[in-house]
C-alpha cells in the first residue's frame, strides 16, 4: 500500500478490472446482464445499468428488490475487485432506503468501502437515475472468507 501524502489516504491496489469484474457478471450471474462496471479502485466501484431490462412494477416502477439487487451485486463486486475472486463473501446485512421512484432507462450505482476488514466488510451504496436522481442508498455488510493456507 502507498500513501498520498497530500490526502493521507492509503491507496488500495484492485486484483480485478472492470473487464474481469464483467467477466464476472457474465459468468456468475446472468440475471443481471444488464450490468457493467465501468470504472474500479480499490475503495470505490461505478456500475452502469440498462434499467430497460430490469422487473418493473405496476405504473413503470423500476421493483425494490431490483433495486437492492444491484446495491448488493456492487458490493459483492467491489470485494471481489479488491480481493481477487472470492466467490464466498456472502452478504450478512442490507439495509436499504427507497428515495425517489427509479423509472427504467439508465441507471448508475456508485459503491465505496466504508470499513474493509479481515472478516467484514461495510460498503455503502447509491443508485442514480439517468437525472443523477439520488433513487436509493444502501448500507450493506459482508463476511469475508478466512483465507486458505498455502499449500506446498
Amino acid at each position: 500500500m502507498t500513501t498520498d501524502s497530500n490526502t493521507a489516504v492509503a491507496t488500495v491496489d484492485v486484483l480485478l478490472g472492470p473487464d474481469q469484474l464483467n467477466d464476472l457478471i457474465t459468468g456468475q450471474f446472468p440475471d443481471y446482464a444488464a450490468c457493467r462496471v465501468t470504472g474500479v479502485d480499490g475503495r470505490t466501484l461505478t456500475m452502469a445499468v440498462d434499467g430497460d431490462r430490469l422487473r418493473t412494477r405496476p405504473g413503470g416502477t423500476i421493483s425494490g428488490p431490483e433495486q437492492a439487487g444491484l446495491c448488493d451485486l456492487a458490493a459483492f463486486l467491489l470485494i471481489n475487485a479488491r480481493l481477487g475472486p472470492t466467490l464466498m463473501a456472502l452478504t450478512s446485512s442490507l439495509q436499504i432506503s427507497f428515495l425517489n421512484r427509479p423509472r427504467p432507462g439508465a441507471l448508475r450505482v456508485h459503491a465505496r468501502t466504508a470499513k474493509f476488514g479481515r472478516r467484514l466488510c461495510v460498503v455503502l451504496a447509491e443508485l442514480l437515475d439517468a437525472d443523477d436522481v439520488l433513487v436509493a442508498s444502501a448500507t450493506l455488510t459482508y463476511a469475508i472468507p478466512p483465507a486458505r493456507p498455502e499449500t506446498a
